[in-house]
């Protein structure tokens, strides 16, 4: 999310752009939107699947982060501190036509779609020094807070059903993933309190949840249903990985790791790097 703490990327890497092209052709399907600090701050980039076609999408001495595909792919949401405090913005998928959504109102942060696409979730102090959900159309009117209790939050999703959202927990450092159902049922954690699990993301159907876990030493990739239920582990090399999004093919993910971004078969455990210059957050569209 995060990115909320944020849950965003740590360090500053200044090594030259390594791109492995051995099974990342062109032929890959989709576009990858990420954040890079390769120029000295994070702004957003996108490159094609196999990660040729690197483009810079912003361009400001402050942060952009976060970035978050809308439905159809048109546009991305990302958060930015460029006014000053951390607020949320969309853009064409070329970077063109930028609208801030939010402003002066609290640290807003973690912008993500809902299904429809009319619609974005995201984080925000604005009425409570922990961080609630709130959620607003595209165009960032009609603003509603969806949760109000004392828990800090990051990275929601509102699941298919509209009925609840998918959120990390923030205990005193200690993350944990939970559901909070909009009905006012209140909130189920998701995953155990005696390790970190965060960084959520929802399948394309909406039935099951990738996240990051440090459950077995290291940080690593796991999966489970919107119950919590069936958690595996998906990952298994030992080195820290962050940020997972799904892909438009099935067994194949992206994760951030060593300040780049890597596509993983997992049936295979083949692993191809993409781009590797302080880049974080991929984010998967097949437009």
């Amino acid at each position: 999310m995060s990115k909320r703490m944020s849950i965003h990327p740590l360090p500053v890497m200044t090594i030259p752009l390594l791109l492995v092209i051995a099974g990342c052709t062109r032929g890959h399907d989709g576009v990858i939107a990420f954040q890079s600090n390769r120029d000295g701050n994070f702004e957003i980039y996108t490159m094609s699947a196999g990660g040729a076609d690197q483009r810079r999408l912003t361009e400001n001495p402050s942060n952009d982060i976060a970035p978050a595909w809308s439905p159809d792919g048109s546009r991305l949401a990302f958060a930015s501190d460029r006014d000053g405090t951390w607020d949320i913005y969309t853009m064409r998928a070329d970077g063109s036509d930028l609208k801030q959504l939010t402003k002066g109102a609290g640290t807003n942060t973690a912008p993500s779609w809902t299904q429809a696409g009319d619609k974005i979730l995201f984080i925000s102090t604005r009425e409570a020094i922990n961080g609630d959900v709130y959620r607003m159309n595209a165009d960032g009117s009609g603003t509603e807070r969806l949760t109000a209790d004392s828990s800090v939050k990051d990275s929601p999703l509102l699941t298919p059903d509209g009925k609840t959202v998918i959120v990390t927990l923030n205990n005193k450092g200690r993350f944990a993933i939970a559901s909070i159902a909009l009905s006012g049922k209140g909130m189920t954690p998701l995953t155990a309190a005696d390790h970190n699990s965060f960084a959520p993301a929802l399948s394309e159907g909406g039935g099951e949840i990738m996240f990051v876990s440090d459950r077995d030493g290291s940080l690593q990739v796991y999966s489970m249903t919107l119950t919590g239920a069936d958690q595996t582990r998906l990952t298994t090399d030992g080195v820290d990985e962050r940020t997972p999004s799904y892909t438009a093919t099935p067994g194949v993910i992206l994760v951030a790791k060593k300040g780049g971004i890597c596509r993983i078969t997992l049936s295979t455990r083949k692993e191809s790097v993409l781009s590797f210059k302080g880049d974080y957050a991929p984010a998967w569209h097949t437009r």
